[in-house]
C-alpha cells in the first residue's frame, strides 16, 4: 500500500514539474523614459528570471491603450526595425546569459492600435521554445509602463519667395497686307519733273566742247583763237600800267600843293620884308 502512495506522489510531482518550471519564466521591465516625442526610442530594461542560461526566446515590445489588446510598435533588430504584429520568429531572438537584458523600441503612428496623442502602456512579449520543440504562444512581462507618446512636428512648409516678373507685353499683330490688284490698287499720281536750267558751268562746257570741235575740223583758226587772249592780255596790262602812271602823277601833284600850302605863310612873310 505505502509502495503505491508513492508511486502515485512520484507521477504527479513528475506531471507537476514542467508546469512549475513554465510559471517560473519571467520579465521586469523599466524604461530610461516616460514620454516620446515622435520617432525618438527608448531603450527597455528587462530583469529575467526562471530562463536557463544558453535557453532562446524572442522577444519584442508593445504599446496599447489601457484595455485594449491592440499592439503596436517597432523593436529594434541590429538595423532593422521589425513591427509588433511581423511573425514570431522575424522578432529579435537572444539568447539568456548571453543578453545585456535591454531592448530598444519606438512607437508606430500610421498603426490602427494609435489613437492619437496620450499617454499609453507598454510592455514586453517574449516566446520561449516549449519541451516539444515548438514556439509558445506569446508571454508577457509581469509589470507595465505608462509612457506618454507625442506625434512628430510636421515639416515647415517653405514660403515661395514673390519675385516681380515682368508683365510682357504682347507686340502689335501686324495685319497683313493685301496683294496689290487691278480691284484694290491706288493709282500714283505721276510728279512732274521739274525743267533743267542749263548752268554757267555747263554752257561753259558747251562752249569749249563746240570749240574744240571746231578746232578738230579747222586747223586755220587755231592760230586766230589762240593770239585773241594773247591781245586781251597785252590790252589790260598797258591800262593797269597807265593807271598806275597817273596814280603816281597825282600823288606827286598833291605832295607838292601840301608843300606849298605849309610853306606859304612863310613865303609871304619874305615877300613882305622884302618888299618893305
Amino acid at each position: 500500500m505505502k509502495a503505491i502512495i508513492a508511486l502515485v506522489v512520484f507521477l504527479l510531482l513528475h506531471l507537476i514539474a514542467p508546469k512549475a518550471v513554465f510559471a517560473a519564466r519571467s520579465l521586469i521591465i523599466s524604461s530610461d523614459k516616460t514620454s516620446l516625442f515622435g520617432y525618438e526610442d527608448a531603450t527597455i530594461t528587462a530583469s529575467a528570471s526562471g530562463f536557463t542560461d544558453g535557453e532562446l526566446i524572442y522577444i519584442k515590445g508593445a504599446f496599447y491603450q489601457d484595455g485594449s489588446t491592440n499592439y503596436f510598435g517597432y523593436t529594434k533588430n541590429g538595423d532593422n526595425w521589425i513591427k509588433n504584429g511581423d511573425s514570431t520568429t522575424s522578432q529579435k531572438q537572444i539568447k539568456i546569459g548571453d543578453w545585456d537584458n535591454k531592448i530598444v523600441v519606438e512607437s508606430d503612428f500610421l498603426d490602427s492600435g494609435y489613437k492619437g496623442e496620450s499617454g499609453y502602456k507598454f510592455k514586453v512579449g517574449f516566446y520561449y521554445i516549449t519541451s516539444g520543440g515548438n514556439l509558445s504562444s506569446v508571454n508577457w512581462s509581469s509589470n507595465s509602463l505608462d509612457i506618454n507618446l507625442n506625434e512628430p512636428d510636421p515639416a515647415p512648409t517653405p514660403t515661395p519667395i514673390s519675385q516681380n516678373t515682368p508683365t510682357l507685353t504682347p507686340a502689335p499683330t501686324k495685319s497683313p497686307t493685301p496683294p496689290l490688284n487691278a480691284a484694290n490698287a491706288t493709282p500714283k499720281p505721276l510728279t512732274p519733273k521739274p525743267a533743267v536750267l542749263p548752268t554757267k558751268t555747263s554752257l561753259s562746257e558747251n562752249v569749249l566742247g563746240e570749240a574744240s570741235e571746231s578746232a578738230t575740223m579747222s586747223s586755220l583758226t587755231k592760230p586766230l583763237a589762240s593770239k585773241v587772249p594773247k591781245k586781251e592780255k597785252i590790252i589790260s596790262s598797258a591800262k593797269e600800267d597807265n593807271l598806275g602812271k597817273i596814280l603816281i602823277i597825282l600823288g606827286f601833284v598833291f605832295i607838292l600843293a601840301c608843300g606849298i600850302l605849309f610853306s606859304w605863310p612863310f613865303i609871304r612873310k619874305k615877300l613882305k620884308k622884302d618888299e618893305w
